[in-house]
């Protein structure tokens, strides 16, 4: 298993993320970084929502929720 599927496995389980991992993630889906300030704004043509991060050591939950919904608008699934 890679870690970047470990990661996803963390993110499904609802175990808490830094900023770095979000970052990985978010980065291999595809979506594009711009800085404003201290938030974080990741965007991707074609996906809605831009997701906003403020960089942080560990995410919030409503954080990790938007990371979950990317996921699945991504073709992941949580596995059993």
């Amino acid at each position: 298993m890679s870690k970047l599927d470990k990661l996803i496995e963390k993110i499904f389980s609802g175990s808490t993320i830094t900023y770095q991992e979000a970052e990985k993630l978010l980065l291999f889906l595809g979506f594009d970084l711009e800085i404003s300030s201290s938030h974080h704004n990741f965007r991707k043509i074609g996906y809605e929502k831009t997701i906003t991060i403020k960089k942080r050591k560990e995410l919030l939950p409503y954080q990790i929720h938007e990371l979950r919904k990317a996921l699945v608008k991504h073709g992941y699934q949580e596995r059993n």
